[in-house]
């Protein structure tokens, strides 16, 4: 993963709605050829909140950090919204707003996603395969000088720790991250990194 020691650094520093406290949250991604994008999230604060261990339990209860992409944008408004917490425990689903399919349903192929944590931060690096991309949107793969949508997020929606925080600002009167007007366009520079 040292690729990504070479893309720029996304801050997730856009508070909105309802914020108990505002942890500082940042992130990387690159698109590695013949394995998929990577995107690594950092949030920077102790004991996260962790109750949930099993992909697609409803981890935006905890301490979350999420990734939404549409690699399509030209075809479409449908994205992919991964949300994970410090366990690794992911939650992924595909589809446009609030009508969405869980991924698991429509294709065989997973993200991946690993999460450690350290004293005072934790950090997760989700792996979106190439399959995954190209089976969900009957596309081929990525390449250069193409241009995706996305949006990345610090959340929880426990009331003791109620947040929101966003890459790219989002504007609406109640918390809603699927709002995929709001999101931040990315090129893909080279065969190994975006630009955000």
């Amino acid at each position: 993963m040292d690729q990504l020691k070479e893309c720029p650094t996304f801050e997730i520093n856009h508070f909105q709605w309802n914020n108990v406290y505002q942890p500082k949250a940042f992130g990387q991604m690159a698109m590695m050829e013949n394995y998929g994008f990577v995107v690594s999230m950092t949030a920077v604060e102790k004991n996260p909140l962790r109750r949930y261990t099993k992909n697609e339990d409803p981890v935006y209860m905890d301490s979350g950090l999420e990734a939404f992409i549409n690699f399509n944008p030209e075809a479409g408004k449908d994205y992919f919204n991964f949300e994970m917490n410090a366990n690794g425990a992911i939650l992924s689903g595909f589809g446009y707003g609030r009508d969405r399919k869980r991924v698991i349903d429509i294709t065989t192929y997973r993200p991946v996603c690993t999460a450690a944590i350290v004293e005072d931060s934790w950090n997760v690096i989700l792996r979106i395969p190439m399959e995954l991309i190209e089976d969900v949107y009957g596309i081929a793969t990525p390449k250069k000088g193409d241009i995706i949508t996305c949006n990345f997020f610090k959340i929880s929606e426990d009331p003791e720790l109620e947040h929101y925080a966003s890459f790219a600002p989002v504007t609406s009167e109640k918390p809603n991250f699927h709002l995929s007007e709001f999101f931040s366009e990315a090129v893909i520079i080279d065969g190994l990194k975006n630009n955000i």
